[in-house]
């Protein structure tokens, strides 16, 4: 492995320092990309079953029968899944909870319905803290 300090000073050419020999990790295998890119591979028995252009035993006897019962497993889950729709009674709650047209709903600050007297109340109030506010910072 190539060190290079990009053209900065370092500490242990100020120091006067040996700098250290830096320890290499062996070599691990990376793998970079899941798919070969040359294309040539075969892409297993396995794939060809899923997609249907291979019957089941053939496929069970290369690459392995527990594959392809978790395999079969999950298709026939999926399918039921795919199936399930939500109970009538529950889709009735759901309906009936919206509101009859869209766009009725109205924000939190026209929904305030504050009366003249109120209005002056709070209107005295902040006027009274100000004031308050005022003598304490003089």
């Amino acid at each position: 492995m190539m060190f290079d300090d990009a053209g900065f000073e370092r500490n242990d050419k100020i120091t006067g320092r040996e700098p250290a020999q830096r320890k290499d990790k062996p070599a691990e295998t990376l793998y970079d990309r899941e798919v070969p890119l040359n294309g040539t591979a075969s892409h297993g028995l396995l794939h060809d079953w899923l997609d249907g252009e291979v019957d089941v035993m053939r496929a069970s006897e290369v690459e392995g029968k527990s594959k392809v019962e978790l395999w079969t497993r999950i298709n026939a889950e999926s399918e039921m899944l795919r199936r399930r729709v939500t109970p009538v009674g529950v889709q009735q709650r759901i309906m009936a909870s919206l509101p009859e047209t869209p766009g009725t709903a109205t924000s939190w600050w026209k929904q305030l319905h504050i009366t003249p007297v109120s209005a002056i109340a709070i209107t005295v109030a902040l006027l009274a803290v100000g004031a308050l506010i005022i003598q304490a910072l003089r």
